[in-house]
């Protein structure tokens, strides 16, 4: 019995032990390698200078030219401005006087003043019709019409029609022509003084308008438009 259970522990513990000695041998490499430390890697680094930044001074020049680009960038699209200077200027056309004398001179000899029905005239008027008739030589276009009043409807083209004013509206001359887009901001430069829309040129006339290429004059109630840059003689 007892030769018999010596049998069965030799017999299991031949059974047994091989794969526990496997095991042990394949275990042991991985158990010394875990009670071993791995070394960290030595850290190395490399310092860097600090970037340093050279400023320049821009010239004068270059200073107002950048100035001046920044200024007009605040400005709204429209408030683009147009000077005009004052290089070349339009001289007015001058009248024929001695053509309309001669119209007049006809007229006078073909007409019987004796004849004629006055009586719808105002006496000073009908005075001054027959004071031209009988002596035309006398007759002065500025005076013929002093006294009468100027057309009122629409303006008128004082390069095309100026002899309608001629004596009457005082010399203008239209020497800068400044336009922006904000009126506030228009003028032009006549007769050696600057007007803004809405100034007096003289007691007698004043600037309503300022346009790209014209401005607009009041002148006893009528309205006339100037070219720019314009000498009105008188």
């Amino acid at each position: 019995m007892t030769l018999s259970r010596l049998s069965w522990k030799s017999l299991s513990a031949i059974v047994v032990l091989p794969p526990l000695a496997v095991s042990a041998y394949i275990a042991f490499p991985y158990y010394q390698a875990s009670q071993q430390e791995t070394p960290l890697p030595e850290l190395s680094y490399t310092q860097l200078d600090f970037p340093s930044i050279t400023t320049n001074k821009l010239p004068i020049r270059a200073q107002e030219l950048a100035l001046q680009r920044s200024s007009q960038s605040d400005k709204t699209d429209a408030d683009a401005i147009t000077v005009i200077p004052s290089n070349t200027s339009v001289t007015q056309p001058q009248s024929n006087r001695a053509e309309v004398k001669k119209q007049i001179e006809d007229t006078a000899s073909s007409l019987d003043i004796n004849k004629l029905d006055l009586s719808g005239l105002s006496p000073e008027l009908a005075a001054r019709f027959e004071s031209v008739l009988n002596d035309p030589s006398e007759y002065d276009d500025h005076e013929a019409i002093e006294d009468e009043p100027l057309e009122s409807n629409g303006y008128l083209e004082l390069d095309k029609n100026g002899s309608q004013l001629s004596g009457r509206l005082p010399p203008l001359n239209f020497q800068t022509h400044n336009y922006t887009s904000k009126p506030s901001r228009r003028w032009v430069k006549v007769n050696g003084q600057e007007v803004n829309i809405g100034g007096s040129i003289t007691p007698s006339i004043t600037l309503l308008e300022i346009n790209p290429r014209d401005v607009v004059i009041e002148f006893k109630g009528q309205k006339i438009e100037v070219p720019a840059l314009y000498e009105w003689k008188g």
